[in-house]
């Protein structure tokens, strides 16, 4: 029996295997969101924090369901009716827009952020990463701008187009309250 120590190649090589595996763990820790709520999670969590700072005098608001929206710079011109359906009596206090995605290069953001109607102006404005617009892809809304909603437990409720007339705006109204009309107990 031969007891050979190891070469220095041994010794590289086992490194190399190491330090691979390393860079390996923390590519799958920073790995991004792969469906629509994990991807929306952070937004939402943000206002969740934020919410706890009330005064407490103030009665508890019911919680609100998330949503999101997917938008060009393109779709500013006119095709943002949805935001307006978003932002109506109830509805205004019962959903929570948290977060607004956008395609095209990031030099569109200022043009779009000042395209946007003012009640947005706190809403984050951030690039649509693409497993978003793949999810968006997959569920049939190849184009934009599109709606997300959320349910309380964070599964997907709706994800819709624009509505393109206006008998399609008061179809989403309805299906909008729908989804936000939260029983109180």
């Amino acid at each position: 029996m031969s007891t050979r120590a190891p070469s220095v190649w041994h010794w590289v090589s086992a490194g190399l295997v190491v330090s691979l595996a390393g860079v390996g763990y923390d590519a799958v820790r920073a790995h991004p969101s792969r469906t629509l709520p994990e991807a929306l999670r952070p937004y939402a969590a943000s206002f969740a924090q934020g919410s706890h700072k009330q005064p407490s005098a103030q009665p508890a608001r019911p919680p609100a369901v998330q949503a999101a929206v997917l938008l060009q710079l393109r779709d500013c011109s006119g095709n943002l009716r949805m935001l307006h359906l978003l932002h109506r009596g109830p509805t205004r206090a019962r959903l929570r827009l948290a977060v607004m995605w956008y395609v095209g290069p990031l030099a569109d953001s200022t043009a779009i952020r000042s395209a946007l109607p003012a009640w947005t102006s706190m809403i984050p404005l951030r690039p649509a990463p693409r497993h978003v617009v793949q999810q968006f892809a997959a569920l049939g809304h190849t184009s934009t701008p599109a709606l997300l909603v959320l349910d309380l437990e964070g599964r997907v409720r709706l994800a819709t187009q624009s509505p393109r007339s206006s008998r399609e705006v008061a179809g989403l109204r309805r299906i909008i309250e729908g989804l936000t009309w939260i029983e109180e107990l």
